[in-house]
């Protein structure tokens, strides 16, 4: 088959791509509608070497993993959840966050995800807190010219809507929809590959040229019977 013969097939067939987008869409935005809500909100800290030459730099890059991993244990969580009084777990708290070091701005982001907008600031920010209060004192212990300052870039805004986003929830059901819109409209056109319609289909499967086509007598004779009807007199 050539390019325009499918091309005739999916335009033939194409409101079973429309009722597939339709359904896969509705269905994905009925989804969305229906699950609870997630609200993340951020955080950003800034880790400064106390000096600005390479070798420095390449050791607080180091620093800024070890930092990661002190900001998702158990021990940080606890005392976040002893400041905002929350009651939860540590490793409940933990499932929540999420720390990202951005080695090439020597940044550290702190996501605090949570049904509550208000609770997801509240983690993020005291979090962010309690890990400076904790750093500074460390470095205490150091020479000043091998410190690293770790300060809030700027204070934590309530949570944003992080999930679900129905936007692009439907816009990928209604994709899956015409793909399987698509994949129906193959599948009927490879079943009903034998089924012998037109004159067209006669001279593909034959392989020979078709010179007369035979018309249909019933449909022909129709209308001559109905005004044939409507001529006789009717009887009292």
């Amino acid at each position: 088959m050539q390019l325009r013969d499918y091309l005739r097939i999916f335009v033939r067939r194409a409101w079973i791509i429309a009722l597939a987008v339709v359904i896969t869409a509705g269905s994905a935005f009925v989804v969305s509608k229906v699950q609870t809500p997630v609200y993340r909100s951020t955080i950003y800290l800034n880790v400064i070497p106390a000096r600005p030459d390479w070798g420095m730099q390449q050791v607080v890059k180091g620093f800024m993993r070890n930092f990661a991993r002190t900001i998702q244990s158990r021990q940080m969580a606890t005392k976040v959840i002893n400041r905002v009084q929350l009651d939860i777990t540590p490793d409940e708290l933990l499932s929540k966050i999420t720390v990202s070091p951005i080695e090439s701005d020597l940044l550290i982001r702190v996501d605090a995800d949570d049904y509550d907008p208000i609770i997801a600031r509240d983690v993020v920010q005291t979090t962010a807190e309690i890990f400076v209060e904790d750093t500074k004192v460390q470095m205490l212990e150091q020479d000043k010219q091998d410190r690293v300052d770790v300060s809030i870039l700027d204070y934590a805004l309530p949570g944003g809507l992080h999930k679900p986003k129905w936007k692009i929830n439907v816009l990928a059901g209604a994709m899956f929809g015409m793909l399987a819109g698509a994949v129906v409209i193959l599948i009927l056109e490879w079943l009903e590959a034998d089924i012998i319609r037109t004159s067209a289909d006669m001279e593909r499967h034959s392989g020979l040229a078709v010179l007369g086509v035979i018309p249909d007598t019933t449909a022909l004779a129709r209308p001559i019977r109905d005004r044939r009807r409507r001529e006789q007199p009717s009887t009292a």
